[in-house]
Order: C-alpha cells, then sequence, then structure tokens
C-alpha cells in the first residue's frame, strides 16, 4: 500500500471520500474546516475507525466537497449504508453502497449510545415509564415527544430506551425518519431497513408501503420490542410504521403528533435554570461551574435553557480550561456572534433550525426573518399580518406554518385576550440572520412602519379608553372619552414591552414620527401606572430620533413629557431646566398649545418649590392659554394647580373657588378622572378654609371615582386627603387614621414615594397630637424625604409636627429650633402660617430681623 492511500479494509464511504478531497487539493484539515467538523473526525473517517458517519456529517461533507448529482447521491448512500450496518450490529466495512444489511442471531439492540450527562426531565421520564411498561396493560403504549430544535428529544427518547430496557427482550429499534440532508426519507425505505434488521433478506422484500407495513407487523407480532422513530416529518410518514399492539413506540418530530391513535404527547420545553446550570456542570466540570454561580445563570439563559446550545457551550468550555465561565458569556454577549459560538466541532445549532427554515413556505419564511428583526418580546396574533401587509386570515395562515415548523412558540391568551406567540432567545437570532440574508434594509423598514401603524392605531383606540391625566404628547388633540373599563389598561399592560421595543426599533431606522407617537400615546398609560422608568426611556430614545430628523416640534412635546416625567421624582432644577428648554423650542415652532402645557408644568414645579409668585403667574398664564388653543381639560387641571399655589398663599377663600371652575370644567366634559383630579384639590383648599365636613365629602367623592375608573394611586391620594379631612373632625382619628393606612398601603404596592411620604406625614401629625412615641420616628424620615425632594411647605410641617413631640417629652430647646426652622421656611413663602408660628414662638419683627420675645409655647 503507497504511504497515504486509504487502507485496503476501507469503506466505500472512506473512498469516496478521500477521493473527492484529493479531487480539491484540500488537507484534511482544510476540509474539516469547510464542513464544520474537527480533522480527526476527518481523518478516522478515512481510515475507517471510529464511529460511522452521522447524517448530519454526511450532508456536511457533500457541501463541502462540492458534490452534485450522481455524485452526491452515491456518496450519501454509500455514508447511509455505513450508519445503518453499524446500528444494525455489523460493523462490516466492506458492505457495498445500498447493500443488504443482514439480521444477526441477538435480538437487535439498534439504539445509540446512551448520554452519560443527561439531566432533568423526571416528570416526561415518569410519564413514558407509564405508557412504555408492558405491566401496565394500555390499549396503545404509543409516546410522541415534540418540540422545537434543539431542546432533547432524541436525546430523551435514547435514555428512556436504555433506562427501560430490561421490558424489551425481544429488542430495540431505531431508525432516523430524515436523511443525510434533511429530507423525510420514504416510510417504504424506512420499512426496508426494519425488516433487513429483523431478518428479512433484501431480495424477498415486497414492494409498496401496504405490503411492508403488512410484514413488518407480522415480524413484531408477540414481541416486546421498543421501536423508536426519530425526527419524524409528519402523519403520513409514521403511520405506516406502527406495528402490533404489543409494540413500544417513541416518536420524535417537531410537529406534536396528537392526532396518532391512542397517542400520549409530550411537549419538551427547554430546561428550568437549575437543570440546565446541572448539564453545564456535568459536561464542563462541577467545580469549574459552582466557582461562578452568577456566571453560570447567565450563560444557560443566553443558551434559552436549550440543551443542544447548553451542551455545546459546555463542551467548549470543557475543550479551553483556561477560560471561565465568564469568559464564554462574554463571547456570547453579542447576539450578532452568539449562533457562531454555539458551535463545537460538528455540534452547532443552526443545522437544526436551517432543517425547519428551509421547509417554510416563502411566506412563511419572510415572516419568520422580519418576526425575528422585530425584537419584541411577544407579539399577538393580529400583527403578523400587519408585518408583512396581508390580511389577518392570511396572517394567521402563516402563523400555523411557523407553529408547526416548531419555530414559534404560543403563550396562550394574554391580559387582554389576545392569543400571543414568542420567538425562543436562539431562535429569533437565527430569524435575525435569515432576514438580514435575504430581505432588503427597505423592505424592513417598510413592514416596521406598517407594524408601528398597527399598534398606535390600536394604542391609541386603547388610550381613548383611559381615564387618567392627559399629556398630549400625541398630537392628536382632546381625546373622546370612551368608556373602556379594565380593558384599555390591559391591553397596553401585554403590549408594554412591545411598545417600547417599536419606539427603539423606529428610532434607529428614522421612522422618527412613528416612535414619537408610539411614545407620546403610551406615556399616558406609563403615568397612570407609575412606570416612570419606561416614560423617561421612551421620551428620551423618541426625543433623540426627532432632534436627527429635524422634527422640532416632536422633540419639544419629547422634551415636555421627559420633564413632566422627572417632576415625579427627579431634581427639580434640572426638571426645571428641561421644561424650560421645551417651552423655547415650542414658542421657535409656533406651538401655542405646548407652550402652554409646558407653562402648566413649569407653573406646578414652581409651587412645589415655594416660587408662589413665579408660579400663579406661570400657572395664570397657562389655564389663559389652554382655554385659547382649545383644551378645556387641561385648563381643568391647571386650575387645579393654581388653587393650590393661591391655598399655599392664604388665599383660602380664592383657592376654592379657583378649584371649583376646574371642578364645573370635568363635569361639563364628563372626564371622571378630572373630576376626581379637581376634587381632591378642592378637599384641600376647603380643609384650609376649616370646612372639615365639606373637605370630607370632596375627598370621599374623589376617592370613590378614582376607584371606579381603577386609577389605584389616585384612589390612594383621595384616601390620603379624605383621612387628613377626618383628622381635622373631633373625635374621628380613629376613622382618619384608618383611610390613611389604606392608602398607606396602595401607595406602597405602586411604589409611589411621594404619595406615601406624604401620608406618613399625617399620620405621624396625628400620633404626635395624641401623643404617641412612635410619631418622632415617623416624622424624621418624613422630614428627611421633603427635604431631599426640596418640597419647603411639606418640609415646614413635617417641622412642626416634631416640635410638638419635641415638647412631649420636655425637650423645650429642640421644639423651639424645630419651630423656628419652620418658621424660616413659612416666611421665605409668605405664607400665614409664619404669622401663627411667630405667635406661638413669642417672635418680633423688626427691621427684617427676628428677635426672640419669650420661651417656646407648648
Amino acid at each position: 500500500m503507497i504511504m497515504g492511500d486509504a487502507p485496503e479494509s476501507a469503506s466505500p464511504f472512506a473512498v469516496l471520500l478521500r477521493r473527492h478531497r484529493l479531487r480539491l487539493h484540500l488537507t484534511q484539515e482544510a476540509l474539516a474546516e469547510r464542513a464544520g467538523l474537527s480533522s480527526r473526525s476527518v481523518a478516522e473517517m478515512e481510515r475507517g475507525r471510529g464511529r460511522s458517519p452521522r447524517p448530519r456529517s454526511v450532508e456536511q461533507l457533500t457541501v463541502a466537497l462540492e458534490l452534485t448529482g450522481d455524485e452526491r447521491a452515491e456518496f450519501v448512500d454509500a455514508g447511509r449504508a455505513l450508519f445503518w450496518a453499524s446500528r444494525a450490529g455489523r460493523p462490516d466495512r466492506r458492505t457495498p453502497a445500498g447493500g443488504d444489511v443482514r439480521a444477526v442471531d441477538l435480538p437487535p439492540r439498534q439504539l445509540p449510545a446512551d448520554l452519560p450527562d443527561f439531566v432533568g426531565r423526571v416528570d416526561e421520564l415518569s410519564l413514558l415509564g407509564a405508557v412504555l411498561d408492558p405491566a401496565a396493560q394500555r390499549d396503545a403504549r404509543l409516546v410522541a415527544l415534540s418540540g422545537p430544535p434543539g431542546v432533547g428529544k432524541t436525546a430523551l427518547a435514547v435514555h428512556a430506551g436504555h433506562r427501560f430496557a430490561s421490558w424489551f427482550p425481544a429488542g430495540q429499534l431505531y431508525v432516523a425518519l430524515r436523511g443525510a440532508g434533511g429530507d423525510p426519507v420514504d416510510p417504504a425505505e424506512v420499512l426496508a431497513q426494519l425488516l433487513r434488521v429483523l431478518g428479512v433478506d433484501g431480495s424477498t422484500l415486497p414492494a409498496g408501503v401496504d405490503a411492508r407495513a403488512g410484514l413488518f407487523r407480522t415480524r413484531l407480532a408477540g414481541r416486546q420490542v421498543l421501536l423508536v422513530l426519530d425526527d419524524a416529518d409528519g402523519y403520513r410518514q409514521v403511520e405506516p410504521l406502527i406495528p402490533a399492539k404489543e409494540v413500544a413506540v417513541v416518536v420524535t418530530s417537531r410537529l406534536p403528533l396528537t392526532g396518532l391513535p391512542g397517542v400520549s404527547a409530550i411537549d419538551l420545553q427547554p430546561l428550568p435554570g437549575p437543570q440546565a446550570v446541572e448539564l453545564l456542570c456535568q459536561v464542563a466540570g462541577r467545580e469549574r461551574v459552582q466557582a461562578e454561580p452568577a456566571a453560570a445563570a447567565e450563560l444557560v439563559t443566553a443558551c434559552g435553557g436549550l440543551p443542544l446550545a447548553v451542551r455545546i457551550a459546555a463542551a467548549r468550555l470543557a475543550a479551553r480550561p483556561h477560560w471561565m465561565v465568564s469568559t464564554l458569556n462574554k463571547r456570547l454577549a453579542d447576539e450578532r456572534r452568539r449562533l457562531d459560538e454555539l458551535r463545537h466541532g460538528d455540534l452547532a445549532v443552526r443545522p437544526g433550525l436551517y432543517l425547519a427554515y428551509r421547509g417554510l413556505t416563502s411566506g412563511a419564511a419572510r415572516a419568520f426573518g422580519l418576526l425575528g428583526e422585530l425584537s419584541v418580546p411577544s407579539f399577538p396574533e393580529w400583527s403578523v399580518g400587519a408585518l408583512l401587509g396581508v390580511d389577518p386570515v392570511e396572517g394567521t395562515a402563516v402563523l400555523e406554518e411557523l407553529l408547526d415548523a416548531r419555530l414559534l412558540e404560543s403563550l396562550g391568551p394574554d391580559r387582554a385576550g389576545q392569543p400571543r406567540y414568542r420567538l425562543h432567545d436562539v431562535t429569533r437570532l437565527y430569524a435575525r440572520e435569515r432576514r438580514q440574508a435575504e430581505t432588503s434594509a427597505e423592505e424592513w423598514t417598510a413592514a416596521l412602519a406598517r407594524a408601528a401603524a398597527e399598534w398606535l392605531a390600536r394604542a391609541r383606540q386603547a388610550q381613548d379608553g383611559l381615564h387618567c391625566l392627559r399629556l398630549y404628547l400625541d398630537d392628536r388633540g382632546d381625546p373622546v372619552q370612551a368608556a373602556g373599563g379594565d380593558e384599555p389598561v390591559e391591553w397596553f399592560e401585554a403590549e408594554r414591552q412591545s411598545l417600547a421595543a417599536l419606539v427603539t426599533a423606529c428610532a434607529e431606522v428614522g421612522l422618527a414620527a412613528a416612535a414619537r407617537s408610539l411614545a407620546g400615546c403610551s406615556a399616558d398609560f406609563y403615568e397612570l401606572r407609575s412606570y416612570y422608568d419606561d416614560w423617561q426611556r421612551a421620551m428620551r430614545v423618541a426625543g433623540e430620533a426627532c432632534r436627527r430628523a429635524g422634527d422640532r416640534t416632536g422633540e419639544a412635546a419629547m422634551l415636555r413629557g421627559l420633564g413632566t416625567c422627572m417632576s415625579e421624582f427627579g431634581d427639580r432644577e434640572a426638571t426645571l431646566s428641561v421644561l424650560r428648554a421645551a417651552r423655547t423650542l415650542a414658542e421657535e415652532v409656533g406651538d401655542q398649545a405646548g407652550v402652554a402645557l409646558t407653562s402648566h408644568e413649569i407653573g406646578f414645579i414652581l409651587g412645589l418649590q415655594g416660587s408662589l409668585d413665579k408660579a400663579e403667574v406661570e400657572l395664570g398664564t397657562a389655564a389663559k392659554r389652554l382655554e385659547a388653543v382649545g383644551l378645556p381639560l387641561a385648563r381643568a387641571i391647571a386650575l387645579t394647580s393654581l388653587g393650590f399655589v393661591r391655598r399655599q398663599r392664604g388665599d383660602t377663600a380664592e383657592a376654592v373657588d379657583t378649584i371649583r371652575g376646574g371642578l364645573s370644567i370635568a363635569r361639563s366634559r364628563g372626564n371622571l378622572f378630572v373630576e376626581a383630579y379637581t376634587l381632591r384639590g378642592l378637599a384641600g383648599a376647603l380643609l384650609a378654609c376649616d370646612r372639615a365636613e365639606e373637605a370630607e365629602q370632596a375627598a370621599r367623592r374623589a376617592a370613590t371615582l378614582f376607584e371606579r375608573i381603577g386609577d389605584l394611586a389616585g384612589a390612594a391620594q383621595g384616601l390620603r386627603a379624605l383621612g387628613e379631612a377626618l383628622a381635622h373632625q373631633s373625635h374621628r382619628e380613629a376613622e382618619a387614621e384608618q383611610a390613611l393606612t389604606a392608602a398607606a398601603d396602595l401607595f406602597r404596592d405602586r411604589g409611589h414615594e411621594w404619595g406615601l411620604a406624604l401620608t406618613e406625614l399625617s399620620l405621624g401629625e396625628i400620633e404626635a397630637r395624641r401623643g404617641d412615641p412612635a410619631a418622632a420616628a415617623r416624622l424624621h424620615q418624613a422630614l428627611r424625604y421633603w427635604s431631599g425632594a426640596q418640597v419647603p411647605a411639606l418640609r415646614a410641617r413635617a417641622l412642626v409636627a416634631l416640635a410638638t413631640t419635641a415638647e412631649q417629652v420636655g425637650d423645650d430647646p429642640a421644639a423651639w429650633d424645630f419651630l423656628l426652622e419652620a418658621y424660616h421656611l413659612y416666611q421665605a413663602l409668605e405664607a400665614p402660617a409664619a404669622d401663627d408660628l411667630a405667635a406661638r414662638l413669642g417672635l418680633s419683627q423688626t427691621a427684617g430681623s427676628v428677635e426672640r420675645g419669650g420661651t417656646p409655647d407648648s
């Protein structure tokens, strides 16, 4: 034998492999790199050593060797013959391509080797055992395992076969129902292979599927055999292969074969986190993985819990002892390269996804790619038709095709009752690759615009049903108030993540108007549900998109929305800076409504800061402008804010009249939210006039309305106002505490720090009046909050209450200090409370200075 020639005992497959490699002048290493195999595997195949080539490996080699036509067919047949020879227990390397594989005397044991590191699937194995156990005497011992590519269907079937091997003394048969290229194998050919294993000479095989199926059933009648049919294409392929009753059958398929008579169907899901980490430990090494528990959890999350992906990642770690788990995480962090990283030797995630993808119709393939690029966590049924630009019926048909291919997961109805779907994280990456390879950027932008328009239309419809503060960021004017109940809120909750993703996607491709409208429409919902992070992010992303596009009106609106959001939690000066920039821009583009709305927000912040003169001017001007631009509900809100400022200045009667003007507008428009909002403000103004019983009535009505429209934060504010009104009536402190405690619970559940701090202040005041020792701690906490929030009026209230607690324990110097600090705050605000404190402290004011005229009055 000449050095380098194939050994004389080499199989036809090995001879062909070497011949075609040399024809292309490739080394074994170069061929291995082309085919995605290890060079060792290629060398062993040419020498006829090691395991027989897997069908997948044969297909990869045909592509790498550029084989077509008869040469490809000869090569594939030779590889298939060698594969089946090894499965039949006859490692006869000289069996000619296409030749018969004779039966052996021993019962066939064709199952591939079990995975020694198999983990999890306890419930599934329990069900498999219950069905396959011959002692159970079931009418049908048939199990269909289904699931997406890489979920471990074959691994579970093989593991179960080995685990329950003692139940099948007559043998275990295994057949792959797809050829080397991934095409379904004809049932007649499968039956021929199985009959040869059972001792039927190839020359005596009957023709036709029915005749072969009958002979197959005859051969297995009365024998305790397990038959594993792996990777079935569908019912027509499987049904002729189902043998006699005594035979146990396990079928694996992407498609749930629930229509097979008597079948027990198991649909596999990705491994839960702990089980996926255990698989990582088994393959990569337990000590190594457990040294980085957070990184291990991150790694299996990046793999989406798919056993194949986790196994590949673990194998890569095992092959590179110098890597830490976090090292691989860094490589997987780039989603554009993640599928490249999820490859080791001839193990890869892409091939299984490719087999599923290539069977799709053109419409389904296009939808698959577009859905991957959309990058929403999940999507409703109607969105597919919008994305493709087809009617809903056609869109639903595409969805069904993707579901059958197991490239899509059904999540069932969402909170709004819409059927909802998702792409597995790894599948989404492959879908995005297909979009970028097969769909132009222009087509993608057009599809995104269609989808965004449909989402926006539905968002606006839901927005019209919301009972909430209107921010007017979507340039729609004054929406019609619809009776939406909880459904609009539930729709927004269901689409919350999708809307956020769409704003970003539209901004990235230059669809600034769509990004602005989606963000603006969603902002009302964000405000209602206190989703401040979502709100702020949407305003920034859409605002930047408008700036790049030269849409200055949109940029001004998004700046205003950002400032309004920041007023809930941000630094007051930073908030005012953003709002003033928004107003300047609105003035430059002639957006009078935007100017008026921003002036109201500026006035509101100034009022909280204690700049009452400036606040009154801003709010008075805003109210007039809002009337002029035809936004009556916004004017009612502005009048309520103006009433608050006048109340702080001591003009309590005028404050009541001002807020009642807003209440009249709300009732004339039939807007329950604005009515509740103004009633809550009216309760505070009435209480400042010492009209506690009227304040109680207004607060009760406000809380009731807020609760009716589903605004829990508003209901909490109403209960807080009610508690304060009750606290100012004799012998009703217990009722007041009950209302305030209920308000605090609601604020706490909503994460509403402002409302909670104000309620805690009111509770602390009640406790201080009755001498409760717990009051001091509660009031000190409130003081810290209002000092940080830069709200001098509420800081002064906390100081006055703390003075009461200090007096009760005989600490007169501390009480004096608390009252004096409160006095200075009220004096700066020009609030009437400053005069009351001056009298209480015995202070006289001369030439702008303060002199102590006596001791603190308890």
